[in-house]
């Protein structure tokens, strides 16, 4: 197989100029506020979104409630942004058990400091049911089988792990390997219902509000799990909102589609 090497550069040039695009548009936000993980990852998606659509747009704010969860700048204008994720019915079950191997994980770091392994775990069915006050002791059971493996120690296998592969990694890393990870696809009464429910908001953002001239809101779809859904080709998302613009995103490849 022949290797263009001209489009190869080009690709790791394109790359570049996108990351550093990326960063002007998110970098003043993360360093105004001292935010926690979770509310980065969202200025993050946020940040691809509008960079995918408008470069131009400025990221002014991101006010605590009951104010939407971002001010940006369009058009000489501000805009109040929503945005939300749509999940599938299976996100329960999902986000239960991501969780658990999360926990192991700091479990882990605490039992075997020095360690380092990258371990990949598979649940039996992928969900596994606990209460909050067993949490605690499934991960050090968890933990303490993934070391096991990683050591070669023959030893009885956790009656919920379907599987745990290891291998050396520079630091302690697990994964959650769900098997049945395929998303659904996002049907259009799905979708209309995760609008409406966001819809119920706008009255509480605009009272008083004197600056804002537009809401718009950004629904995330797609997770490479089965939390979330697929793009139905060909199927037509478009519909009425009270929002004065809606668009639904992809989150692996940030495909972006206005719908109202």
């Amino acid at each position: 197989m022949q290797i263009n090497i001209q489009a190869l550069k080009d690709l790791i040039e394109t790359s570049k100029t996108e990351r550093e695009v990326l960063g002007r548009i998110i970098n003043p936000i993360i360093e105004k506020f001292n935010l926690p993980q979770k509310e980065i990852l969202e200025v993050c998606q946020i940040g691809k979104f509008v960079y995918k659509i408008d470069c131009e747009i400025n990221i002014v704010d991101k006010p605590k409630p009951p104010r939407p969860d971002f001010i940006i700048e369009y058009d000489s204008k501000l805009v109040g942004l929503e945005h939300t994720r749509i999940f599938s019915e299976n996100a329960d079950n999902y986000n239960r058990t991501k969780s658990i191997i999360e926990y192991s994980e700091k479990v882990y770091r605490k039992i075997f400091p020095e360690d380092k392994v990258h371990a990949t775990i598979s649940i039996i069915d992928d969900n596994i049911e606990y209460k909050q006050s067993e949490k605690k002791s499934i991960a050090i059971e968890i933990a303490k089988y993934v070391n096991c493996v990683k050591n070669q120690i023959a030893v009885e296998k956790p009656t919920f792990i379907e599987n745990v592969r290891t291998r050396i990694h520079s630091q302690i890393d697990f994964t959650y390997k769900e098997k049945k990870w395929e998303a659904g696809y996002l049907t259009k009464e799905r979708l209309e219902e995760a609008i409406r429910k966001k819809e119920t908001r706008l009255e509480i953002y605009k009272k008083g509000e004197t600056e804002i001239l537009e809401y718009w809101l950004v629904l995330l779809i797609g997770s490479l799990s089965s939390a979330s859904y697929e793009l139905k080709e060909n199927e037509n998302y478009e519909m009425l909102s009270e929002f004065d613009r809606v668009y639904l995103m992809t989150d692996f490849d940030a495909e972006i589609i206005r719908i109202a």
